[in-house]
């Protein structure tokens, strides 16, 4: 890395310039503040600012202003934070920087928490290998180019903080945008205009056993009796974001059981299937034509409609939830889950526009979401690129290229004298 930085850096080793002090379980802790009592500073407090519990001072080791706090044991170990008061937790450690920025330091610790907490040690509660951390080399740069870094990155964080805030309300307007569009498009509000001119039938509301050739519940073969091949056997779990998800733990039956024990269930591609059997309700897909039979547990029915009402069209219906939340408060079922009976499955009302206006639907909803989609992949691209930038931007800083050198700024290696010097000169206390 040295050749690497600019001439008036100098690497050094993180020891060098800090101090640092492990974090102690205190004689006196209360989730109660006392008299003379400092928060007592644990993950929480430093990354929530949510002070749980309290310390005395004097069996506590306490932060100083300007320290860098380093989780140093635990699944997050090397995760740093600022603080300046409040006892060390006992997972914790505090390095102090000496005579130099100490948001130059958290933000060099920051940069290179990936790397630390990607190589702790420990086999039941990982934690800092100490070996690992001080082994780093620590790019000392001259103190007025550190002053100018930081508050380079401190408004590059802060813009990208602002980008994160704008940007995290879009899944759900997303979310709202297609909510809407399944309202309208089972409500008629969709093709108002599109209907203007047109010599149309009005819409009717049949019931599902009516509309529908066969509603039905699903079953379990005697003794679970499952195959790794054969006929595919659903459960809830295999409807996944409305569509048929077999790839998680698969289950199968064989052609006899299909055709004896579970025959009332046999389903087909394009059946429309609904879990009824929840919380959560509304678990909604199409069979794919992934096999040419397929079966299903009881706590899914299936709806096979007749030739003038689309599969999708019903799948739209059913995905828009209304029909689904009426039932709510007339669901049945053990302590902590609902559950929707068969008959009430076969007397959902079901709207039945003509088969052009189904069809009309359906194009209008697939083409909606299509463009919601690419929103949504546009938003995921954008959020992973800026969720990276982060490190990208501390790994520039340190290596010299986010800000300019210049002339006036001196050299690092003058400032490691003046921290050498200044270490030499604070005794260390003669051990008792």
């Amino acid at each position: 890395m040295s050749k690497q930085l600019p001439k008036n850096w100098i690497e050094v080793s993180l020891k060098e310039v800090t101090n640092n002090k492990k974090g102690k379980k205190p004689n006196i802790q209360s989730e109660v503040e006392f008299n003379g009592a400092v928060p007592y500073m644990d993950i929480k407090a430093l990354e929530y600012n949510e002070i749980r519990q309290y310390a005395d001072v004097e069996s506590s080791k306490l932060f100083e202003e300007g320290d860098v706090a380093m989780v140093w044991d635990g699944a997050r170990s090397g995760w740093v934070s600022k603080t300046n008061f409040g006892a060390i937790g006992s997972t914790l450690v505090a390095f102090h920087p000496i005579l130099f920025n100490s948001n130059y330091l958290f933000y060099y610790l920051l940069e290179k928490y990936p790397f630390i907490n990607s190589n702790a040690r420990g086999v039941g509660i990982p934690h800092v290998d100490p070996t690992i951390l001080w082994d780093l080399k620590f790019p000392l740069s001259p103190l007025s180019e550190q002053n100018r870094i930081v508050e380079k990155l401190d408004n590059l964080f802060n813009q990208l903080d602002s980008i994160k805030k704008s940007m995290s309300n879009i899944p759900l307007l997303l979310k709202d945008f297609r909510q809407q569009i399944l309202t309208q498009a089972v409500t008629g509000k969709l093709t108002v205009e599109w209907r203007k001119g047109k010599k149309l039938e009005k819409w009717n509301y049949e019931l599902a056993q009516d509309c529908c050739e066969k509603v039905q519940s699903g079953g379990t073969p005697k003794g679970s009796n499952f195959d790794t091949s054969g006929i595919p056997f659903l459960k809830v779990y295999n409807i996944v974001n409305n569509k048929i998800d077999f790839e998680y733990n698969p289950q199968y039956v064989s052609e006899s059981i299909q055709n004896s024990q579970i025959k009332k269930s046999i389903t087909f591609p394009g059946d429309v299937v609904m879990n009824i059997v929840g919380p959560p309700l509304n678990k909604i897909a199409i069979i794919p034509d992934d096999y040419p039979e397929w079966n299903l547990n009881q706590a899914i029915t299936l709806f096979r409609t007749k030739n003038y009402l689309s599969n999708t069209f019903l799948y739209y219906f059913f995905c828009e939830g209304s029909s689904v939340k009426s039932l709510i408060n007339e669901t049945k079922g053990v302590v902590g889950q609902v559950n929707i009976s068969l008959s009430q499955c076969r007397n959902f009302s079901i709207p039945v526009p003509s088969p052009k206006e189904q069809h009309e639907i359906v194009s209008k909803v697939e083409s909606l979401f299509a463009k919601a989609d690419a929103i949504e992949q546009q938003y995921k691209s954008l959020k992973e690129k800026i969720d990276n930038l982060p490190q990208s931007l501390l790994h520039k800083a340190f290596k010299g290229e986010l800000s300019e050198q210049l002339d006036g700024d001196g050299d690092a290696r003058v400032l490691l004298k003046e921290i050498e010097t200044l270490k030499n000169s604070v005794k260390k206390p003669k051990k008792k």
